[in-house]
This record gives structure tokens, sequence and C-alpha cells, in this order.
């Protein structure tokens, strides 16, 4: 127990995160509907929307749209999204996925909620390589954190008969993971 941290147990996660910190990149979330309507052109993009889930299909709709050079840009050069939520299986735990793996160009969102596909978005922008070795060192790290801690920074969603408790993963503490990675090529 440490006084920075109010005597409160469990800051293996903030510890380590404190001890290891290697980048300042900049990191946003969510590309809203808003965004992708302000910047038309002629630039076709298909994106999953994280509004609009088919039950009867198990999964999401995805939309055409026509967005100028910048967005285009921006969307096609940012191939990462974010799981938050552990879906119960060994293939679904909370980490960063190829947003390729849907099916789409994009994600896009009118309301966002923490529960949903959440698309990555860096700054300054990385490369594909980059951005492959982003994911995989963050899901190793992830992995390793949960053990050392039992995924005790994680917030518990929900008790069920998977094969283990489903967490939460946080936007702050995906921020965070990210702020400890060696983002230069090895």
């Amino acid at each position: 127990l440490k006084e920075e941290y109010n005597y409160i147990a469990g800051n293996e996660f903030e510890e380590y995160i404190r001890k290891n910190k290697k980048n300042n990149l900049n990191i946003s979330f969510y590309l809203k509907r808003e965004e992708v309507l302000n910047n038309t052109g002629n630039n076709r993009v298909v994106l999953l929307n994280a509004n609009k889930f088919n039950k009867s299909k198990g999964e999401y709709e995805k939309e055409v749209y026509y967005v100028n050079d910048f967005l285009y840009q921006k969307i096609k050069s940012n191939i990462l999204w974010v799981r938050t939520v552990d879906t119960g299986s060994c293939d679904g735990r909370a980490g960063l996925y190829l947003i390729k793996e849907l099916g789409v160009d994009g994600i896009i969102t009118e309301k966002p909620y923490r529960t949903h596909p959440i698309p990555i978005f860096f700054e300054p922008e990385l490369t594909i390589e980059q951005q492959l070795k982003l994911k995989d060192d963050f899901n190793n790290c992830l992995e390793y954190l949960r053990e050392l801690t039992d995924s005790e920074f994680m917030t518990t969603y929900k008790y069920s008969n998977s094969e283990y408790i489903r967490k939460y993963l946080g936007l702050t503490q995906v921020k965070r993971i990210i702020s400890i990675l060696d983002l230069e090529k090895k």
C-alpha cells in the first residue's frame, strides 16, 4: 500500500504504466456520423454502423458513404478498433482488432456507447506496419497485465456461464497501455 494511491490495494496496473511510459501519441476514438456528413466527397467507403445491430443477422449494418479526400485518408489510414468488453470466449477478449476483419473500411456512430466497436485514430499518423505491431504488442501487454493483476484494473462487466468473468476495458486504460508501447520497428 502506498500513500500516492491513497493506501488502496491493487495498483499494480498504475505502477506498471508509470514505470514504463514510452510515447506521447495522441489518440482519439469514434468516427461520428456528423463528421462523415460534413465531409462529403467522391471517395466511397463502407462503414459499419455501431448504432444499428441487426439481431436476426447477428451483425451490425453496413452503410455506404462518399467522403472527401481528408476523411477518406483518415478512415483508410487508421486500421484498428477497440473491443472494450470481453465476449466470454477466448477469441473475443477485450483488445485491439483489425477493422477490415469486420468487412468494412471504418466504423461510424451517431451515439457513442462504450460497448460498441470503437475505431481508434492516431496523431501523428502511424504506418500500417506500426499499427499491426501496436495491435500485437497491445494485446500481449493487456494479457500480461490481466495475468499480473488478475484483471483487477478492469471493471467486471457481466457474470455469466462463459469461460471467464467478462471484463470492461476503459478507453483511458487503452490510451495508457498504448503510452507504454515502443512504436519503433524492431
